[in-house]
């Protein structure tokens, strides 16, 4: 039964505050510490973490790229998944936009929390990753609350994405292509009021084999958190996880600050994806050439780090009508494969073309020492996507839709989430120029 305070909270938080979203600081370590404070024991408190950032791609009911199930396709079931998950609303889909408005704490982000604090006594250790999920959709209802923005894939879109079925954050809070939202010291009333309401349903959880669990003060808590929510690096994270109690901050891979002080190259092993059987995409009905020429730059492309070469095999002939220039595509050719993602994502995520100064910094960045990705193999450089059609489908290390440019050439357009950049989508565009595909342009938008 839940208690009179949590649902006093449950009333007060649906008062709109300011948006924001969150990630694995959050989601995994936050929410571990949390259970900690609660009275769960150490395995237990890793158990609810993990079911917790899972939801973030990592498991595969988990993977629904916006770009898969509102641009490149119409997957209303990948869409209610998405909104399910990370938007609850009340609101349909497909639907309106303003239709589909999250609100903090509402009754669409309380309605799993609410259930499984309900579930049988005896059940209570068997159901920890349904907990974490749960407070997963509870955490987002602040990090998505308003009106969700629609995300494009290019400026003008070359494939635009269907209003009525997409997810993105709330322009209120720099919209579908801006991680500002992610960050906790941008937003520290918003961050405790989500930590208030997740340490209430911890403590309310059924007690684990008639254990009852002793639970710290919420009052004695809260100050504890100033320093979690000020940390603007990984470095600060982390050192803010061991002074309490946290050693591994493995879960810290790939959020979306900057290392900071020392390279952060710990790796978190709790996501449960299959692995992809081969590097090369073998999607359904696509031409093999285009197949073919995706294929090969996707393997060079994570591969190499001389992008001039690449530039050089994969591009358009130059005229300066047609397409990105040669500077703009290597700079963002180098952007998305810089290892420190979170110290450039906001510059790999902006719509516009890079200035002369920008390209600069990207150059600096790139000349320090391993400073480049790498991967120990190229299939395990993605994601694996999984395709919803009429047949069965292998799992896509990229995935593949067709479209037209605005002068009538035929184009396509591949999309990729990178595993250092699990927060993003990046998407390759191509067009076939006198009989031969090319690389044209390089898009992106923020993906959770």
């Amino acid at each position: 039964m839940i208690s009179s305070r949590l649902l006093f909270i449950a009333v007060v938080l649906v008062i709109p505050t300011q948006s924001m979203a969150f990630e694995a600081d959050v989601h995994y370590g936050l929410t571990d510490w949390l259970a900690l404070q609660a009275g769960f024991d150490p395995s237990l408190a890793q158990t609810i973490a993990t079911g917790d950032q899972r939801v973030d791609s990592g498991d595969m009911q988990f993977v629904d790229l916006v770009a898969m199930y509102a641009c490149l396709g119409k997957d209303e079931i990948g869409a209610q998944r998405a909104g399910n998950h990370h938007y609850p609303s009340e609101g349909k889909v497909p639907g309106p936009p303003e239709t589909r408005a999250v609100k903090p704490d509402g009754g669409a982000a309380t309605r799993a929390a609410l259930a499984v604090l309900k579930i049988p006594p005896n059940q209570a250790a068997f159901r920890l990753l349904q907990l974490g999920e749960a407070l997963h959709i509870l955490q987002d209802s602040w990090s998505h609350q308003g009106i969700p923005d629609i995300p494009q894939l290019g400026d003008p879109p070359s494939v635009p994405c269907d209003s009525r079925l997409a997810w993105g954050h709330p322009k209120t809070r720099g919209g579908a292509s801006s991680h500002r939202a992610d960050l906790t010291m941008y937003w520290p009333a918003d961050t405790v009021a989500m930590a208030k309401a997740t340490y209430e349903v911890l403590t309310q959880y059924p007690a684990i084999s008639a254990t009852q669990r002793n639970a710290r003060k919420w009052d004695d808590i809260r100050p504890e958190l100033n320093t979690f929510i000020k940390a603007a690096t990984k470095t600060d994270k982390a050192r803010w996880f061991a002074s309490h109690g946290v050693d591994d901050a493995s879960f810290l891979e790939g959020i979306s600050l900057p290392d900071g002080s020392k390279p952060f190259v710990e790796q978190w092993p709790g996501r449960k994806l299959p692995p992809l059987a081969a590097p090369e995409s073998r999607q359904h009905a696509i031409d093999p050439v285009l197949l073919d020429f995706y294929n090969r730059f996707f393997a060079r492309w994570v591969g190499t780090e001389d992008f001039a070469a690449l530039f050089a095999e994969f591009s358009a002939p130059p005229d300066a009508s047609r397409g990105s220039s040669r500077k703009e595509l290597e700079a963002r050719l180098k952007l998305w494969r810089l290892r420190d993602h979170g110290r450039v994502a906001e510059l790999a995520l902006s719509p516009g073309p890079l200035t002369a100064n920008q390209r600069a910094s990207i150059d600096a960045i790139a000349r320090q020492p391993n400073a480049y990705v790498r991967y120990p193999s190229i299939a395990s450089a993605y994601f694996p996507l999984l395709p919803r059609g009429n047949d069965v489908s292998p799992l896509l290390p990229f995935f593949i839709g067709l479209g037209s440019s605005h002068d009538g050439h035929q184009q396509a357009i591949a999309v990729t989430k990178f595993r250092h950049a699990p927060y993003d989508i990046v998407a390759i565009i191509a067009e076939n120029v006198s009989g031969k595909w090319r690389l044209k342009s390089i898009v992106s938008t923020v993906d959770h």
